[in-house]
């Protein structure tokens, strides 16, 4: 079976079923994502990073039986607003999950659609409403792939592995594209959590988290990716500490990024979150000034279980051959029935 008949196959059975059960133990959330800001480079804004404004839904559901649950369905979909393209570009559909998941046992499930790759700390943290991101915009190029997933949980570790068409939001694989990811760590829950990760493929470079129509791509050319990537979380009280880091190659450029990042929940009002994060990307760590250094100091305020307002400022350091800039960001986000 083609990688194309594939998707089709997992999209045809997960549309109707993800429908059928809205209505009963699963549930059907409307979403709204408002951004608005001004850059210094590039005046008003409404979008961050490859954010845009946007509104959509999200359907999940988890199917039991007599031992347990056996099946978990998930699609989240946005439509998509980007003012800087003209009035027949600027609408956009953006498919961000679409999975579907049998489980066998804790140890082995298998998952087949548009999920996160199996590498750093995308996988083990929810960035979907978040201004703040990892490094995988950076590092792989895109958040989410098209392709099939095996992971398990044991007492001491968890793992998952994945293989990936190498093409991120859209639906598209040449230049013999393909990305194969694999990350064992600790057993999510605890305080201190960390993962162990490595990459190996040839992924499309692309522009936006379009899906229909097709984001444009920056190159006909896959890029060679080799990586290897360490990540890790410890919560204590308030504070929640993360980092990331990832070493490796593309095509025959020595890359790293790095990503710190301290969360702080007030422990008076604790519907309020201060986040302060240093993210940085060097394309060629052999050439000066192919650093990307991001300061950013984030704030959020939860103002019902179903709303937040959320607030970052950004120093882009300027470097790559690029003026510093610093940007405001305000978003507004819904997620509820």
């Amino acid at each position: 079976m083609s990688y194309k008949s594939l998707i089709v196959l997992v999209l045809i059975v997960l549309f109707p079923i993800s429908w059928v059960y809205a209505g009963s133990d699963g549930f059907f959330y409307k979403e709204a994502n408002l951004i608005t800001g001004y850059s210094s480079r590039d005046g008003w804004v409404d979008k961050n990073g490859m954010m845009n404004s946007s509104v959509g839904f999200e359907l999940f559901r988890k199917f039991s039986g007599d031992y347990g649950d056996f099946l978990t369905a998930d699609l989240q979909v946005r439509a998509a607003y980007d003012s800087t393209k003209n009035s027949h570009e600027a609408w956009g559909a953006e498919i961000h999950n679409a999975w579907l998941e049998y489980k066998f046992s804790q140890y082995v499930k298998i998952r087949g659609g548009h999920f996160a790759p199996s590498f750093g700390l995308e996988p083990v943290v929810d960035t979907h409403s978040t201004l703040l991101q990892t490094l995988s915009e950076q590092d792989i190029g895109f958040k989410k792939d098209w392709g099939m997933q095996m992971r398990g949980s044991f007492p001491k570790f968890d793992y998952e592995a994945s293989m990936q068409i190498g093409s991120g939001m859209s639906i598209r694989r040449q230049d013999d594209s393909y990305l194969a990811t694999l990350r064992i760590g600790t057993s999510r829950g605890g305080n201190l959590q960390g993962g162990l990760s490595l990459l190996y493929g040839r992924t499309l470079d692309s522009e936006g988290m379009r899906t229909f129509p097709k984001n444009k791509l920056l190159s006909p050319d896959a890029v060679g990716k080799k990586r290897v990537g360490l990540d890790g979380q410890y919560l204590y009280g308030p504070f929640l500490f993360k980092g990331e880091l990832a070493y490796g190659r593309d095509d025959k450029n020595d890359v790293i990024g790095y990503l710190t990042e301290i969360n702080y929940t007030l422990p008076s009002h604790q519907n309020i979150e201060l986040e302060l994060q240093y993210k940085s990307w060097i394309n060629d760590i052999h050439t000066a000034s192919s650093d990307e250094p991001v300061l950013t100091l984030g704030a959020t305020c939860r103002l019902s279980q179903s709303t937040k307002l959320s607030a970052a400022f950004t120093h882009d350091f300027g470097m790559m051959d690029m003026k510093p800039e610093d940007r405001f960001v305000l978003q507004f986000y819904f997620l509820g029935g």
